[in-house]
């Protein structure tokens, strides 16, 4: 469990100094051992697959890699594609509905498979895409590139990092660089030392801490607060979330018994102190079930028995 960095958690902690600061976290996990069809199998299961590619040590071939991997999560999507198109592909013909637009959908997809081709970069419009959810496409889900570099190549990391990008590029996926050694090797240094560290390899960050915040922002995540004297706390949302949703995040129940939301900003809550002194200024905006919740607003919920 990776805790996704964001500064603004620890402005409002400063200002509200409750006994319990709790950031957002993203699990992130290692594919375990195993065969090509494990990997694809682990890879089923993510929201968002991190793809990690050597670039140091002797011959590097970081394309060639990532280009595999790409491969057989193609190949698995191919299967599934055809599998679904041979079943649409009779109701089609016997008339069904929806069944003759589902049936162009998977026969574009499945050309666009046949090209090597991972489904993320097929044009789909929003209806197209849920329709392809029936059969589990693993090349739909977003994905953030990696380059593993040697530290002496830090920050940009040399010629196999800039393939590396240049792949993600071509996807429109997120792509950073870092030493995975050097990475351990800071752990176990004390937060000053590492923070100098950091400095002269031109890295202000942890790697975890990027790869979580790549991974929140590609799986379509975005942050609202809580915050009172016991706690203040980042809560994930997916965007364009109803304010009945976002508040289920934080209980199943506050959904169904969602009355109201009343909602800041960060930077008038730090101004404030506390929810309470925004609240008897008159300050607090009032919203209803329709409102879409913002990245970075700071909501308290009103909810009913």
């Amino acid at each position: 469990m990776v805790d996704v960095p964001d500064e603004r958690l620890q402005r409002l902690a400063d200002a509200v100094k409750p006994k319990k600061t709790t950031p957002a976290q993203v699990r992130v996990e290692d594919t375990p051992p195993g065969s090509r069809a494990h990997r694809v199998a682990f890879a089923r299961q993510a929201d968002v697959l991190v793809k990690v590619a050597r670039c140091f040590g002797p011959d590097p071939e970081p394309r060639k890699e990532l280009d595999e991997f790409t491969l057989d999560l193609v190949l698995a999507d191919m299967t599934s594609v055809e599998r679904r198109l041979e079943v649409v592909g009779k109701e089609a013909r016997a008339g069904k509905k929806d069944a003759e637009r589902e049936a162009e959908v998977l026969t574009a997809a499945k050309a666009h498979l046949d090209n090597g081709k991972p489904l993320r970069t097929l044009a789909l419009e929003d209806e197209d895409r849920m329709l392809l959810n029936s059969v589990f496409p693993v090349t739909l889900k977003p994905s953030v590139y990696v380059a593993n570099v040697a530290d002496e190549l830090l920050p940009s990391g040399g010629e196999g990092a800039m393939k590396v990008i240049g792949i993600a590029n071509e996807e429109g996926a997120p792509a950073m660089v870092l030493s995975a050694r050097l990475e351990a090797e800071l752990t176990e240094l004390d937060p000053a030392e590492e923070k100098e560290m950091r400095a002269s390899y031109g890295i202000d960050e942890s790697g975890l801490g990027r790869i979580a915040r790549a991974v929140w922002e590609a799986g379509g995540l975005i942050t609202y607060f809580t915050a009172g004297e016991p706690e203040v706390r980042a809560w994930p949302c997916e965007r364009d979330s109803a304010a009945p949703q976002a508040a289920a995040k934080i209980h199943t129940d506050f959904e169904k018994h969602f009355i109201r939301a009343e909602v800041t900003s960060v930077d008038e809550l730090v101004a404030a102190g506390s929810m309470d002194a925004l609240r008897a200024a008159g300050k607090l905006r009032v919203e209803g079930r329709d409102y879409r919740v913002q990245d970075g607003d700071v909501v308290f919920f009103r909810v009913g028995r």
